[in-house]
């Protein structure tokens, strides 16, 4: 999450991040890496720097990264593998169509668009972990086009989702993920010209012509 002069490639790495945190929690290496790290002093917009703050409040209680870690894995475990987990990630369950049509839609996406996320990620197609990842290869990519077309059919739950997190949980490493998944959304599709409240499900063929 280290701060370049290319806005295109802070997102990327902060799609990168997102990814990461919602497939698996932090182990100890992670723990440590990130309780280092040099955060942003100031980000916009304002769901950013909400994020980072509360990264920063996460990281001046760790003092021992691997009861940190087991703490987190808890967390995660918790909010969404489960057993009984207190979300669903994935577009299909926020469409109310569970595994349905919107997890078909999104894996002809990714073959329409050329993607192929990364096999280490084990989520369905339509997890929010593998949709950033996917954000995350278009942003490195340089491709505007295609990353606009994906966030016009499949980025309508995002927000949602993102503020579901926020309140979901009364931790600030995961509060925080929440408030920068807000944040990554917004700037991106201010970089692209979309306005989120305009986006919708959209499961027909992709426009990456701006039709």
């Amino acid at each position: 999450m280290t701060r370049t002069s290319d806005p295109t490639n802070e997102l990327a790495d902060l799609y990168a991040f997102l990814s990461g945190v919602l497939a698996d929690p932090p182990d100890e290496t992670a723990v440590e890496r990130l309780s280092a790290e040099q955060l942003p002093r100031q980000a916009s917009p304002q769901a950013l720097d909400t994020g980072y703050q509360l990264l920063d409040k996460w990281r001046a209680r760790v003092d021992d990264p691997e009861e940190e870690a087991t703490e987190l894995n808890r967390v995660h475990t918790r909010l969404f593998v489960g057993p009984r987990p207190r979300m669903q990630i994935h577009e299909s369950w926020y469409a109310d169509d569970y595994l349905g049509e919107p997890l078909a839609a999104v894996k002809s996406s990714y073959r329409d668009l050329g993607i192929r996320p990364s096999t280490e990620l084990r989520e369905e197609a339509d997890h929010a972990a593998v949709e950033l990842a996917a954000l995350e290869i278009l942003a490195r990519g340089g491709n505007d086009e295609y990353r606009r077309a994906f966030l016009q059919a499949h980025g309508w739950w995002l927000r949602e989702l993102a503020r579901d997190i926020q309140e979901m949980i009364d931790n600030p490493f995961y509060e925080g993920v929440g408030w920068l998944l807000e944040g990554v959304f917004q700037a991106d599709t201010y970089l692209l010209g979309l306005d989120p409240d305009d986006l919708s499900p959209g499961y027909g063929q992709l426009s990456t012509n701006g039709e």
